[in-house]
């Protein structure tokens, strides 16, 4: 049964995300997709969605959604204030949502984003394989006041095996293993990428950044591939880490990779939070 859910409030960054756009990197896409994969595949296998399903990744703070029809609803990731019609429901549990229903969400805390889905998922047009906001393949990054987000509206969910887990861990260690030109850059900068704890600057889907760190080198390379993950050090020593909206080559040494579990961790991760590097000394990045 498909309808809508109108946005009456689209919090600070909310945006609709699947799994990702594969196979475009050579035209320029990048991937896209869930930042915190572990936490948009709980909230959809909550609501029975077992295939690809796009739903809403909040960040910061959630949206205020207006039904106009039903649809079964979970919420997975950090914690929020959630409502529905100002009564209180639970994270990790699928509720029901009807006709003139309004679903608000608060601030987020204990990480930076939730997932919002819906049984039957969100039905926009798929672009080059994915329903993923990213401008200027989609018309805007995010969702905006009084959109009209069409929905399936599964009346009834499948029961789904799901090992819940009481909480999800956003601790500040993030594994890492060598990328590429590791060995390009000096043994004290290396020790002290090991040693050292760093504080979290400006972060969005394309990239966290790592400033004043002190890691001051002279090394350049010839722009090359880089994926969701990936650590880049600037001449003035600055880290900056590659996300799911991230470019596609980069210009400065890739000295680490973020495991996968690491760059979801790393998606709930803030400003001022302090992370440290564990390499991981089995993998390379060829």
């Amino acid at each position: 049964m498909k309808s809508f859910i109108k946005v009456i409030d689209p919090g600070f960054y909310t945006s609709i995300q699947d799994k990702g756009r594969y196979g475009y990197r050579h035209i320029g896409f990048p991937v896209s997709g869930a930042m915190d994969f572990y936490s948009f595949e709980r909230s959809n296998l909550l609501v029975g969605n077992i295939e690809n399903e796009a739903g809403l990744e909040c960040t910061i703070k959630g949206p205020s959604l207006l039904f106009s029809g039903p649809s079964w609803v979970a919420i997975s990731g950090a914690n929020a204030k959630i409502l529905l019609n100002e009564k209180k429901v639970n994270i990790d549990k699928p509720f029901f949502c009807d006709l003139g229903d309004l679903l608000k969400l608060g601030n987020i805390y204990n990480g930076q984003r939730c997932y919002i889905s819906f049984g039957g998922g969100i039905s926009t047009e798929r672009i080059y394989g994915s329903r993923s906001q990213y401008y200027p393949l989609t018309v805007n990054s995010k969702i905006l006041k009084s959109d009209k987000i069409p929905i399936k509206g599964k009346l009834k969910i499948e029961k789904v095996k799901l090992k819940l887990v009481s909480s999800v861990k956003y601790n500040c260690s993030i594994d890492v293993f060598k990328g590429p030109d590791w060995n390009m850059i000096d043994n004290d900068i290396q020790k002290k990428i090991i040693n050292s704890s760093f504080e979290i600057g400006s972060n969005n889907r394309m990239a966290y950044r790592i400033s004043g760190s002190g890691l001051q080198n002279k090394l350049s390379i010839s722009s090359s591939s880089v994926l969701p993950g990936t650590v880049q050090i600037t001449p003035d020593g600055d880290l900056i880490i590659v996300m799911r909206d991230g470019q596609i080559t980069g210009g400065y040494p890739r000295i680490l990779q973020l495991t996968d579990k690491a760059q979801y961790k790393l998606a709930q991760c803030y400003s001022g939070q302090l992370i440290n590097f564990q390499i991981n000394e089995s993998c390379k990045l060829l």
